[in-house]
């Protein structure tokens, strides 16, 4: 049984577990990659092998604390400790960069093709993102919900886009980091089983065949239509082809030019 402590991250309290002989793990992702699913894929596993899954980024946006702030708190270096799972990041907690335990250590990042993703943020920010009780993070989200219900899609993907990029553009540092797995929203999301075998084995954790299918029976879920108030609306990459007129698509395809090549989407 891991045994855990409390820890004040943004003055919310994290439960840590801290096991010098288990090295703490890493999950990063890209707003509207598939990082949801990926997260509660890995938490899964993670218990499985006796490891605490620590939503970060999560547990931060439930109480309301911004992006902004907890990106730059070095107070983030005090939450890692052996035995852990570190997730729930869809933006690049870059002052991680100064740890050991990252740099030294073994992590996976999910990205995806950032004119899918713009398209799916639309519809999520304007009818399924959850939105906080209270805080800077509410105030963010209400903010953003209200720029997409007043816009439609194609002018929303190109006024978001900038940030989208800002957000790719974090994590370009990450990528040097020996012990990182790269994996696309387009492979690993359709292909799950293949996925989580991946991922255990850059981990190093056993993957019984019984435990792949339980977590299969809740994780693979494609609809068989599109529901655009739905959490999981539609999963099929390419969409971004379907709701975008040819010339915006030219215009994403410019402005993502560089990091469309170097996340291998070029």
């Amino acid at each position: 049984m891991v045994t855990l402590s409390t820890i004040r991250f943004c003055d919310v309290p994290f439960q840590v577990a801290d096991d010098p002989a288990r090295p703490p793990l890493f999950v990063f992702g890209v707003r509207k990659s598939g990082s949801s699913i990926m997260n509660m894929m890995v938490e899964a596993l993670a218990q499985m092998n006796g490891m605490n899954f620590v939503d970060v980024a999560g547990r931060l946006f439930e109480a309301g604390v911004g992006v902004e702030r907890w990106r730059a708190d070095p107070g983030i270096l005090a939450l890692l400790r052996g035995g852990n799972v570190y997730g729930g990041f869809r933006n690049a907690p870059s002052l991680l960069l100064d740890s050991p335990f990252l740099t030294g250590g073994r992590s996976i990042l999910l990205v995806r093709d950032p004119r899918d993703a713009l398209v799916s943020e639309y519809f999520s920010n304007a009818f399924s993102h959850a939105v906080p009780e209270a805080g800077e993070a509410r105030e963010e989200m209400l903010t953003q919900r209200a720029e997409a219900l007043s816009s439609d899609v194609a002018a929303y993907v190109l006024h978001a886009a900038d940030s989208f990029r800002e957000a790719l553009r974090q994590y370009l540092p990450f990528l040097a980091l020996p012990g990182l797995r790269l994996y696309r929203y387009e492979s690993a999301i359709l292909d799950k089983r293949a996925f989580l075998r991946d991922v255990c084995a850059h981990f190093g954790w056993p993957l019984a065949q019984s435990q792949l299918e339980a977590i299969m029976a809740w994780a693979d879920v494609i609809p068989g239509e599109e529901n655009p108030r739905a959490f999981v609306r539609k999963v099929t990459p390419g969409d971004h082809r379907e709701k975008l007129s040819a010339a915006v698509i030219a215009e994403l395809d410019a402005f993502f030019r560089e990091e469309m090549r170097v996340f291998g989407y070029a």
